[in-house]
């Protein structure tokens, strides 16, 4: 999870999922996709599969400790 959000309305976030499926046109400049590919170069393990859509199952129980 991660830690010390900048976002002002909570304290952390928590997304077990990378990646998406393009369903629309709107998804053809994708800044998300982007990303992915870069943290996919920069060896991210997270990104193995670039955006590709992935469930990350070791994340899944970390809301509960």
């Amino acid at each position: 999870m991660g830690a010390g959000s900048s976002i002002e309305w909570t304290e952390s976030t928590w997304n077990p999922l990378t990646g998406c499926t393009k369903i629309s046109p709107g998804c053809t400049h994708c800044y998300a996709e982007r990303l992915a590919r870069r943290l996919q170069a920069m060896r991210s393990a997270r990104y193995a599969n670039g955006f590709q859509l992935t469930l990350h199952r070791a994340a899944l129980e970390l809301p509960l400790q």
